[in-house]
């Protein structure tokens, strides 16, 4: 896990300088404090950054830039690859050498033996760049489910790239805001790919490769899909289900396990993160750690069901008390280790900044618990409005679209926007979708975005946009709503802002329900068994023994923390963002609107976070 940048002139006057990429490499040196490398091509044209926080193979022959075949390519990688000793082993048959013990040599040899088909055949997170002397070209490349991100700017002879976003605007520069990104993130409540929130600089999406050649720089390519994973499952009973589930589980969560320095568990009082710690009991591994933050809110401490789980599969227990109060006080901090502007993300801060200071390089996370195995209320919710949104469609006097305009007519109140979404966007699935995870309508982005930014409020369709990037028509009914949440909530803001705030405390997290292989195996499971419920039984049911009572049987909670209290009480103050392409009146009418109680907090949250990346 680590920080990549670098700069690669494609055109005669495209030229970068030491001082350069190391500017831009040094800009996210807390992604990797344990080593720093820098590599310039001797014409100029390429230069490559890394900075390293030390995993796999502690040695210094671990240290990037690393080169192969004489210096004619050279690789910085960020990430982790968990089946890199089966491919070393593979490729060692093939007649390749290797000098040292890392995962990177796997990813440079395997490119020498197996070309962009490498990518296929790497099991982990990762973004990389790699460039190839002889045929002047350089290939970037991320992980199929998006855990590890890659930013790009061109500037017209150069690609400039980093593993984020304030690396290439503080020392490149971002140019001013992107009205279609700025307008995705009203809709949505964070960014999706390609976009930010600046307009010269991108997002490679998940699962795509994109080559710069010489005089030229490649669209990204896509190479995976999700729906290719959820074909036809296998038919199966009940009981060879929940076997073919446990194994599938365990072999995950034994290769994420894969490290040369100590992994804990960010352990919660949810299923998720009790059933992994489970599941990695079970592997034979070294001892686990665990890690809970203890809050002095009753209604918010999770730490005495924490204490449950580690008793009940011996792992080394640290709980670290923490003030609500202090959070509070603290969330500025959190808010700018975002990178990019989300409605989500902070709480994470917070427990990453405890896992390094108990001694931790390396957490794991149960994201991804809830997509797989139908733990959020969308997968009730999301039929429900297909449903409703059908059945209006059919009496003449009723139609949804006209519903939603007389229903955005209406005073501001609570739900509003969330009846608005489900009128007007019902009818398909990816509109469904947006209706449930959707934030703002057409309408009151329009009225937030300046008047020669407000057409980008039309031009931005995230509906279209979303069908685009997932096409339901390819998946089974019964899947679509798991597909859903993998590509845009999964991918696009937790994911993203997991790595965000966890790299900036120099900690990698890794998430064991997100991976390929295990998704693949998931998707063979009849939906019907896999979906059951109550949520997620499967999952808890998979380790032995399963997991306790007093998580399973409990309400479902998440990570929250009192941000509605916060706000109204003063604790975080409402200073939202005052910025030419903002309409002040109209932020001053959401303000107005949450202190009413017509507003749900999310809708001030919003803006505030987006103030302070608009400086």
């Amino acid at each position: 896990m680590c920080g990549i940048a670098g700069v690669v002139g494609y055109r005669e006057d495209g030229r970068t300088d030491t001082r350069e990429v190391t500017a831009l490499r040094d800009a996210q040196s807390h992604r990797g404090p344990d080593d720093a490398g820098t590599w310039i091509s001797p014409d100029g044209r390429v230069g490559l950054g890394h900075r390293r926080l030390s995993i796999i193979d502690l040695s210094p022959g671990g240290h990037q830039p690393m080169a192969a075949a004489g210096g004619r390519y050279q690789l910085v990688f960020n990430g982790e690859i968990y089946n890199f000793e089966a491919l070393r082993a593979e490729l060692q048959r093939l007649g390749f050498a290797f000098q040292s013990q890392s995962d990177t040599e796997v990813i440079l040899h395997g490119y020498r033996a197996w070309g962009r088909g490498l990518l296929g055949r790497l099991r982990g997170m990762f973004a990389f760049a790699l460039h190839d002397r002889d045929e002047r070209e350089t290939l970037l490349a991320r992980d199929p489910l998006g855990i590890k991100p890659l930013y790009t700017l061109d500037d017209g002879s150069r690609l400039c790239f980093a593993s984020e976003v304030q690396a290439l605007r503080s020392v490149v520069g971002g140019g001013d805001v992107d009205p279609e990104g700025l307008a995705s993130y009203l809709r949505w409540g964070s960014i999706v790919p390609p976009r930010t929130l600046y307009s010269r600089i991108r997002a490679l999406p998940a699962g795509c490769w994109q080559r710069v050649r010489d005089r030229s720089v490649d669209e990204p390519t896509e190479y995976f899909r999700i729906e290719d994973c959820f074909g036809a499952a296998d038919e199966m009973d009940e009981e060879e289900a929940h076997a073919r589930l446990r194994d599938a589980l365990l072999e995950s969560a034994r290769a994420h396990l894969v490290s040369d320095v100590p992994v804990g568990v960010f352990l919660s009082g949810g299923v998720d993160s009790a059933a992994l710690l489970g599941l990695m009991s079970e592997t034979g591994e070294a001892s686990l750690r665990t890690i809970t933050l203890a809050f002095d809110v009753e209604g918010l401490d999770e730490s005495a069901l924490a204490r449950t789980s580690a008793d009940l599969y011996g792992s080394e227990h640290t709980e670290v008390k923490i003030g609500v109060d202090e959070i509070g006080d603290r969330m500025p901090d959190a808010i700018r280790s975002l990178d990019q502007p989300t409605v989500d993300g902070v709480n994470s801060y917070f427990v990453s900044e405890a896992a390094v200071r108990a001694g931790l390089k390396v957490a794991i996370a149960g994201v991804g618990g809830d997509e797989l195995f139908g733990g959020y209320g969308s997968f009730a919710r999301i039929p429900r409005i297909r449903r409703t949104h059908d059945a209006l469609s059919r009496l003449p006097l009723l139609q949804p679209a006209h519903l939603a305009r007389g229903v955005d007519a209406l005073p501001a109140w609570r739900w509003r926007s969330r009846m608005s979404l489900a009128l007007d966007f019902g009818g398909s699935p990816a509109g469904a979708y947006f209706a449930e995870r959707g934030i703002n309508t057409a309408q009151e982005t329009r009225a937030l975005l300046a008047p020669e930014l407000a057409d980008a409020a039309d031009a931005y369709d995230p509906v279209d946009e979303l069908a685009r990037r997932l096409r339901a028509e390819d998946l089974p009914e019964e899947e679509r709503v798991s597909a859903f949440e993998l590509r845009q909530y999964l991918q696009v803001q937790l994911l993203r802002d997991i790595d965000a705030v966890s790299m900036r405390h120099s900690l990698e997290v890794r998430p064991p329900l997100v991976d390929c292989e295990l998704l693949r195996a998931v998707a063979k499971i009849p939906a019907r068994h896999r979906l059951s419920g109550p949520a997620k039984r499967m999952l808890r049911e998979a380790p032995r023994p399963p997991v306790a009572n007093a998580i399973w049987n409990r309400t479902k909670q998440g990570f929250t923390l009192p941000f509605d209290h916060w706000l109204r009480t003063g604790r975080i103050a409402l200073d939202l963002p005052e910025h030419p392409c903002l309409q002040g009146a109209a932020v001053q009418r959401v303000r107005d609107g949450f202190e009413r109680g017509n507003l749900h907090f999310s809708r001030v949250w919003q803006l505030l976070v987006l103030r302070d990346f608009l400086t």
